[in-house]
Parts: C-alpha cells; structure tokens; sequence
C-alpha cells in the first residue's frame, strides 16, 4: 500500500503516544502483561526528546532503544532506572501500520548540565530482558523436544505473555541440564543442537521483532513466508525522484558494501569447512571415578565420528534466497573436506534413561549423531547466510521488521550501451538480519543490515 502523494514526506512520521510512566514496582514474578505500566503517572516525552535509536537484530533476544533527552523539567530527580516507556509511531512509508514499542529503562547515562538544560541518555530493553536476568534456571529439561523446552523458558522464567510467538517444531526428545543459567542462555544453548521437522534442518535462530518472538530456522526465514504475508519489499538504488518511485519511499538513499572479501578470516573462522567432534564424557557414578595407582584409570568417554561440512555441500542443502552460490571466484580448493580451517569440540548431552513415549530408542534423549551434525549445519548455515552483506538507508518505515525478506535492485558502476544493468552480485532477495529506526523533529529514517546466502544470475 502506497502513502498518498498529496501528503507523504519521505520521512514522515506521526508519534501518537511518547509516555514515560513514573513506576518502579518490578516484579520479576508476575507475568509481563500483567504489569500495568499506566498505573504510573504520565509524562509526555515529545517536549524533551529530540531524538531516539530503535534497535533490532536478528542475534539479538530483546530489542533495545537509546533515548536522549533534553530535560528542562528536571524530569531526573524523579528517574530510578526502571520505569517503562510506550511508544506508538506511525511512519508514512507505511501508513496505518502502527509500531508500538513497550520497554523498560535499565540505565541513565551520564549527565551533561548547563544553565536550565540536562541532557543525558536514556537505554532501554524489552521487559523480557530484566526477567533473564533475575530469573535464573537450575533444572533438567527432559522427555520433550527442544521446541517445547523453549516455550516452557518463555513461559515460566521470562513470564512472558501477550506477544506473539512463533515456535518452529523440532524433532525427537532433547535432554539437558541447566545449571543456574539466564533463560536467554538455555535457549542460545538448545539453538544449534536440534533439527526441525518442518526444514529436516539445524540452524535455529532466537529474537525479538516488533511483532513479538520467533525461535525458528534459517531455512524457513529465507523462504519469505513467516513474515511477509505474501508482499516482498523491494528497494532500488537510483537518483531521488527518477524512475517507477516518485514518492522516494523504497529508494535506497545511501549504501554500504562492508567487507567484500577476506578470505584469511574466512578460512581461520571455517566459513568455507568446519569439522565437529562431538565428546560425551562418563556420568560421575561410583564404577566411573578415576582411580588411584598405575594403569588403573576410569572410563574416558566416548568420541564420536567427526562431522564436516563445507560451505558447498550446505549451499546445496538449503533454502537459498537467490539461486547461485555466492562465491563464484573462490578457489575450490578452499572447500575441500579433507582440509577443514575450524575444528570444535562439543561436549554432548546426555542422561540416563533417555527413552520416552515421544521416542522409545536409547538415542531419544543423548541424540549423539544429530546434535554433531546439528551443531555443524548450523554453524556453515549462518556463515553461508552472512556471506554477502549490505547496509542500506531508507526513508522511514516502520512496517519492516528483521526476519523479513527484502529484494534490492542496484545498477552496476558501469552501464553496458546506455543501459542500467543491475550487479548480479548485490542485486537480489536479502534477509533483513539488522534495524534501526532513527528518529529525530527533521524525519524518521531506517537503516538496514541486510545478508544473503546467494546471489542472482
């Protein structure tokens, strides 16, 4: 849906709702949306702040912000750190498309005064982001799958409620133990080391967007279908006001191609082929103790096969974006399996008694071949992803989100016979895996860190 031109400005916005609610009464128990943050008394922040940073990444498990202020109501003599602040902005990119944004202060910067004005900073997280760190988790997760594992952290320890949630399904039991971990920490740990039953693939990511939370695959990102809703944004690179895209708001207004290529650090971080070993150490019973005296050592475990994966044979397995691998020119003997850059070492989990109904074979539970083989997936998996980046600066538009597939059209440097040739190295689909909507009185700008797995013909 497209603004309408009588009163679109590139980056126009409309903040309807910019409140700081003077409350600290946490409650690391309750339920995120059982807090009532309008409790608190109310102060307009659209008099006193002339500019914020709203932040997401695709790495990242909670959104943050950084607000400054230009206090001249002595607004901090009354600030804790805790309070919340509710946004709805609504940007003319996207109209009728609303981002409203729930999140709690966890730090005041320092302080600059001079006559009748402080300025500081204000940073802030999802509230989710405060339970991680009080709530911490010492138990065994068992007879579940990860996925389920996932929902339950959400759930009970990050109490949160009220967003919306996307869980993709994963196979078989995983059984672990956490020992006082922060509930971010449990999942980190279980993403790379189960399947999914929708991709028959590793490689789960864990965020936080606009829309809520997502514990899903690469695999399933790139098809564009999570998030999208059957629209593809697409985004060109050309003089403001020429061609198809009078009203500027998918105009690419500055780009950057960082790194374009550095293979030593390729090679040192095993991006082109990595090899997992995967060591399952003895359970710490009476007959598994080490023993004192020569040539009377316990038991040492169990090694099992290496699993290596080159960055070709990953191509080959996964939901690409674009349809050609995306480094034509590197030589293949980069690629070679006998030769990997990369060894790690995976301590395996395992319990005793790992059958269940879900699964009544001994493997349910240590999952020894596929956690190896998971972890190894997803480790080329993400280096596959990230292996052409761009950054990009667009009008602002609240409507994108990371997770998204974006297309970019970018001309080549140089035309062939007064024709506009797109590189078919940086032109194509991209996962949106970086954002930040920057606000400030002049207009709302969004930039975008963006990755592709591939590249067009």
């Amino acid at each position: 849906l497209m603004p309408n031109e009588n009163t679109y400005q590139p980056k126009g916005y409309k903040i309807r709702q910019f409140n700081l609610y003077m409350q600290d009464d946490y409650k690391p128990s309750e339920k995120i949306e059982e807090i009532p943050p309008d409790e608190g008394r109310a102060v307009d922040l659209r008099g006193v702040c002339p500019g914020f940073k709203y932040i997401e990444s695709i790495d990242s498990p909670s959104i943050r912000m950084e607000i400054a202020i230009a206090d001249t109501i002595d607004l901090i003599k009354d600030l804790t750190g805790n309070e919340f602040i509710q946004i709805e902005l609504e940007s003319d990119s996207a109209p009728d498309q609303p981002l409203f944004i729930r999140q709690r202060i966890f730090k005041i910067g320092a302080v600059t005064k001079s006559e009748r004005i402080q300025a500081y900073v204000l940073y802030t997280v999802s509230p989710e982001a405060y339970n991680n760190e009080t709530n911490r988790v010492f138990r065994s997760f068992k007879y579940k799958t990860g996925t389920d594992h996932v929902k339950e952290v959400m759930t009970k320890f990050l109490k949160s409620a009220g967003r919306q949630y996307s869980y993709e399904a994963s196979a078989g039991n995983f059984n672990f133990l956490a020992p006082s971990w922060r509930p971010f920490d449990v999942i980190a740990y279980i993403t790379d080391k189960i399947v999914s039953t929708e991709t028959n693939k590793a490689g789960y990511l864990f965020f936080e967007n606009k829309n809520g939370f997502y514990f899903n695959t690469i695999d399933t990102l790139t098809k564009g279908e999570l998030m999208n809703e059957g629209n593809i944004p697409t985004f060109t690179y050309e003089q403001a006001n020429v061609g198809d895209n009078d009203i500027n708001a998918y105009v690419i207004e500055s780009l950057n191609f960082p790194d374009q290529g550095n293979h030593l650090e390729k090679m040192r971080t095993g991006a082109y082929v990595n090899t997992v070993i995967g060591i399952k150490a003895p359970a710490l019973t009476s007959g598994n103790l080490p023993k004192s005296g020569a040539g009377k050592e316990g038991p040492s475990g169990s090694i099992k096969s290496p699993v290596t994966e080159t960055l070709v044979q990953v191509f080959g397995q996964a939901n690409t974006l674009n349809e050609n691998f995306p480094y034509p020119k590197v030589k293949e003997e980069y690629f070679d399996e006998v030769k990997p850059t990369r060894m790690k070492i995976r301590a395996l989990p395992a319990m005793k008694n790992a059958k269940s109904a879900l699964d009544g074979t001994d493997t349910a539970g240590n999952m020894d071949t596929d956690t190896v083989a998971a972890a190894s997936y997803s480790y080329s998996r993400w280096q596959l992803l990230n292996a052409i980046t761009l950054d990009i600066t667009v009008p602002g538009n609240v409507s994108l989100t990371v997770g998204m597939v974006v297309e970019c059209k970018i001309p080549q440097s140089i035309n062939e016979e007064s024709r506009t040739v797109l590189d078919p190295i940086y032109s194509g689909r991209y996962l949106v895996t970086g954002l930040t909507h920057e606000y400030n009185p002049n207009g709302l700008t969004t930039r975008l860190h963006l990755s592709k797995d591939s590249v067009t013909s």
